[in-house]
């Protein structure tokens, strides 16, 4: 299915990591493409009914292209001064055409 610039999308976020939980730890998004750039904190997400983490994008804002998404989790860990191991990844969400 192609998508086009104008259409609103929701995307359901999945963060596994040994010893992370997307209810208990931090984490945040950011989406790009050739030109813009949007950062999605968890609390800016929308939590479902069954405990689903979602975000949503207005293509208008971005226009055409691909899409990227880099993914922050905070996993907590022992081993590092603040407590704390930053994962980060990173990957095409989607192509949006004009």
């Amino acid at each position: 299915m192609a998508l086009y610039v104008g259409t609103e999308l929701k995307f359901q976020l999945d963060i596994t990591s040994e010893g992370f939980s997307m209810a208990d730890d931090d984490f945040m998004v950011v989406i790009s493409n050739h030109s813009k750039k949007m950062e999605i904190k968890k609390e800016d997400m929308i939590l479902d009914e069954n405990e689903h983490y979602l975000f949503t994008i207005d293509t208008a804002f971005f226009g055409s292209g691909d899409y990227m998404i880099t993914t922050y989790a905070y996993v907590p860990d022992e081993d590092f001064d603040d407590g704390i191991r930053t994962e980060v990844q990173k990957q095409v969400l989607c192509q949006v055409k004009s």
